[in-house]
């Protein structure tokens, strides 16, 4: 085999295992190995396995020269590495195949290995460099699989969140629990298959780990393999929160007066161009309020102008206070500050509004431990009755705000001189009502409730009358709507509820209390929540049993607050106290709440009374209502009544109770005890 070979290969010969095993080890290892299975003192299967346990040896070729034929022998020297057999005694030009095909495979496999081994690096350094790109990037990088877990979070995240990567492939859903709820399905919205990947960026707030707000801009787009399979959604976070503090900043600077930080002359100019757009479209009004401080130059000359700017800021905050829901309020330059009041904000006439500004802002202002009092002036005008576009508005404004000071200051004026008439009448007769609250002007006058079945007198109402010292007697319903607008009806009302039960006293004590005495009730007192304490205190004080007192609420001052109001009306029926419903048929949802109420009485307002032996229609409404309060277990009270006739149809239909200048006008303590003690049924 040597002889018929040499001529083709450089030969090296082994006479032991040992000392092939040491060439192979050398400095020159052969490319093929031709080795003999039965050899001294270590055969070929040993000399074989340790060829391919060495680094060297691993990667030659090993062919078994041998006389052996068994499969089982061959069996073993493949499963120890071996890549062929040449049996004994052998074909020469066999040998010389084998050894060029295994010469060649060896070639082929050394040059794959060496091919793989160089891509393997180069990968390897491409991946060191994605590595180092993302694990260093200042941004927050990351890898959706399709089913929503994490393939890849960089390091990035911790510094904005504050959770490591860890964190987010734990928990696939942390993201949508650290984004700010008003942002979150926008964010659903961005990242979801198929809309708003690459829309462009997209800006978020997160809550961090530590509580602090940060301000994300997003980027994603879609991963795909080279056969377009989706591979999910390659994504970057960037932290923003300096840019949008700055861009913010900007805008407050745009937009903001920097000393009291309400809206400066630029962007009150689109508020007040969306009022008016919006009162055009809704066909509704508004008041543009032209305030200027009085004497405040002098202030800042005297004082300087530190305090001046001290003095501006409490101003700015009185006025927030005095129009909490209103962010139209603006310093326009100075001491000048516009507002807009619009008609739906659950505010009184805006005379009214006005003149609490005047009055507040009379108050002193303690500033550096010195008390400095200071006016306001206030020109109004009215949309669209003064203008219907911003510059006439604002025109108009400033010549009500002008007479204003020309009249001497500390006052309003409304741009019409008529509007202007009617709400000095009103602010007269506003600070005249808060004046005979304090002076006991006030009096309470009684109307009596007549049973039609008895005859006998089963109830009172009580109803406040106003005593002038100069008008004479005030109408009620001239200073009640008044009293409701200011907020003066809460003091109002609590004086009739004491003086109401301080009165079923006296006549309790008396012997001569009815059933009941009502008092009526504002939709302010019941829907502010302070009704409930009022009457316990009135209880209280007093001493009276709670079902000598009703208390009258209209129907439609309960559907205002609807909940507030349930609340309210079921404390006061557990404290025992008598509930009616005034005014019935007249509001909205009658049937639909009645139930809930849980009242004792229906009271059918006059304007059915009145015509209900002319009107067939009125007729059939009373008719009606009596059948649907007796349905449900209410007592009946007929309003309104002053003839004979009324009282004899009413009680045909049933009516439980009248109560009408047919038996009496309402008449003052003294009158209504003589009456009560000579009243006899007819």
């Amino acid at each position: 085999m040597l002889e018929a070979l040499k001529d083709d290969y450089r030969i090296l010969v082994a006479r032991s295992g040992a000392k092939a095993l040491e060439l192979i080890e050398g400095p020159s290892p052969p490319d093929l190995v031709l080795l003999d299975i039965m050899m001294p003192e270590m055969d070929g299967y040993e000399v074989c396995r340790r060829i391919k346990a060495s680094p060297a040896g691993n990667r030659i070729p090993v062919i078994f020269v041998t006389v052996v034929d068994a499969i089982e022998d061959k069996v073993k020297g493949f499963s120890i590495g071996a890549a062929d057999y040449v049996t004994k005694p052998f074909d020469i030009d066999e040998v010389r195949a084998r050894v060029r095909t295994h010469l060649e495979l060896a070639r082929l496999r050394n040059v794959l290995e060496d091919l793989v081994a160089q891509r393997t690096a180069l990968l390897e350094q491409s991946e060191e460099k994605y590595r180092i790109l993302a694990d260093y990037s200042p941004n927050w990088e990351y890898w959706l699989a399709p089913d929503g877990s994490y393939l890849y979070v960089s390091p990035a995240c911790k510094e904005v969140s504050g959770y490591a990567p860890a964190d987010f492939f734990a928990d696939s859903g942390l993201m949508e629990r650290i984004i700010h709820p008003d942002d979150l399905d926008a964010w659903k919205a961005h990242v979801s298959s198929g809309s708003g990947v690459n829309s462009g960026p997209q800006v978020f707030r997160i809550r961090a780990r530590d509580g602090n707000e940060h301000w994300i801009e997003h980027v994603c787009k879609p991963v795909s393999d080279a056969a377009g399979t989706p591979l999910g959604l390659r994504g970057s976070h960037r932290d923003i929160t300096d840019r949008q503090s700055a861009e913010e900043m900007l805008d407050f600077l745009a937009h903001r007066d920097p000393l009291t930080s309400l809206p400066n002359r630029a962007l009150f100019a689109q508020l007040l161009e969306q009022a008016v757009m919006n009162a055009e479209r809704g066909h509704s009004q508004f008041a543009l309020l032209f305030l200027d401080l009085d004497n405040f130059k002098t202030i800042n000359e005297s004082l300087g102008h530190s305090v001046g700017d001290q003095l501006l800021i409490g101003v700015s905050k009185r006025l927030q206070d005095l129009l909490p829901d209103s962010s139209a309020i603006a310093r326009i330059g100075g001491d000048e500050f516009y507002i807009i009041v619009e008609r739906g904000m659950s505010l009184p006439g805006i005379d009214l509004v006005a003149q609490r500004m005047i009055d507040t802002l009379a108050e002193p202002f303690l500033l550096d431990e010195n008390r400095i009092y200071i006016g306001a002036s206030i020109g109004i005008a009215l949309y669209p009755t003064d203008g219907h576009d911003v510059a006439t508005l604002q025109s108009s404004a400033d010549a009500a705000l002008h007479q204003a000071k020309a009249q001497g200051r500390g006052i309003l004026r409304f741009f019409s001189p008529e509007m202007t008439s009617r709400s000095k009448a009103r602010l007269s007769l506003e600070a005249d009502l808060r004046r005979a609250l304090e002076q006991q002007e006030l009096r309470l006058h009684y109307q009596p409730q007549v049973d039609l079945a008895s005859g006998q007198i089963v109830g009172l109402e009580a109803l406040v009358r106003w005593q002038h010292p100069e008008r004479g007697m005030v109408p009620p319903d001239e200073f009640i709507p008044l009293a409701e607008e200011s907020g003066l009806v809460v003091p109002l009302g609590d004086w009739v509820l004491r003086a109401a039960c301080r009165q079923i006293k006296v006549w309790s004590d008396a012997g001569l209390a009815p059933r009941q005495t009502a008092v009526n009730v504002s939709a302010v007192q019941l829907n502010r929540g302070h009704l409930v304490k009022s009457v316990k205190d009135a209880l209280r004080e007093t001493g009276i049993a709670p079902e000598l007192l009703e208390l009258e609420i209209t129907e439609s001052f309960v559907l205002a607050d609807r909940d507030q109001s349930f609340r309210s009306l079921a404390e006061l029926k557990a404290l025992g106290v008598r509930l009616s419903i005034d005014d019935f048929g007249t509001g909205y949802s009658s049937l639909a709440y009645l139930q809930q109420l849980k009242v004792h009485k229906l009271k059918i307002d006059l304007s059915f009374v009145r015509d209900v032996t002319t009107n067939s229609g009125n007729a059939s409404i009373v008719k009606a209502v009596i059948a649907l309060g007796h349905s449900l277990g209410l007592e009946i009270i007929a309003e309104g009544v002053e003839e004979e006739e009324q009282a004899r149809y009413l009680h045909a239909l049933q009516c439980d109770v009248i109560q009408g200048y047919l038996i009496s006008r309402p008449l003052p303590v003294d009158e209504m005890t003589r009456f009560m003690q000579t009243f006899r049924p007819s």
